[in-house]
């Protein structure tokens, strides 16, 4: 039977605005789940940005005395904290707690470890030699990163992180006073952003994790992004 175009149109009329109803019916679901993920993720103290930002080409050294790049950072994700070995307090707690995430997301997770890397703000004293020893008594599979500090701070500032001159603790005012259980009159302090960067496997910046920082909910926060 040959249908009208009258009717013709009616079932192209019908046809279309069904369409368009799934169309909306799924934006609204994935903008939903976009929603609800980012709550999540801000739980667990992430946040991952409506679209990654393009690092500028840098080149530092790491602990082996090697060449490290922003081509080093591309086919696989990448964790980026700034701290100093002498850090009396925030950076060994950071790199303790890196370390516990590794061993739960080798143990976990199917999907391969991110590269996790520390980055100095205190490049006059913290040698490739130096950050091989300080790494070593976290995980030697840790990347350190050392270099100018003009380099560092191009570096820093693309990663939102602001770090200061050294002072000591207690004869200038110091983000590390406020840890007074663990900082000591007279040690040796760099006031420097906590935050981890989180690099996607393009080498941009993907999203950060605020601390106060635990292992469990950086593997938890990494398991959200990465399904």
């Amino acid at each position: 039977m040959q249908l009208s175009p009258s009717i013709k149109l009616g079932l192209i009329a019908f046809l279309a605005v069904d369409v368009a109803l799934a169309v909306i019916l799924v934006s609204l679901y994935l903008v939903r789940s976009e929603r609800g993920l980012a709550v999540e993720l801000r739980e667990l103290g992430a946040t991952v940005y409506e679209a990654p930002f393009e690092l500028s080409e840098f080149q530092l050294t790491d602990q082996d005395n090697n060449e490290f790049s922003n081509v080093d950072l591309l086919n696989n994700w990448n964790l980026v904290f700034f701290g100093f070995t002498s850090c009396p307090d925030i950076c060994p707690i950071t790199m303790a707690e890196l370390d516990r995430f590794s061993q739960n997301w080798i143990e976990s997770s199917n999907s391969p470890l991110p590269k996790i890397i520390l980055a100095t703000v205190d490049p006059n004293t913290d040698s490739p030699a130096k950050m091989k020893e300080y790494l070593a008594d976290f995980n030697p599979e840790f990347i350190g990163l050392t270099g100018n500090r003009s380099d560092l701070e191009v570096l820093a500032d693309e990663l939102f992180v602001a770090f200061g001159e050294p002072t000591t603790a207690g004869v200038q005012a110091s983000g590390h006073n406020n840890h007074n259980d663990r900082v000591n009159l007279g040690d040796f302090v760099i006031d420097h952003s906590s935050h981890i960067s989180i690099i996607d496997p393009n080498g941009d910046l993907y999203g950060v994790i605020r601390p106060p920082h635990r292992a469990r909910d950086i593997t938890a926060a990494l398991q959200l992004i990465f399904d």
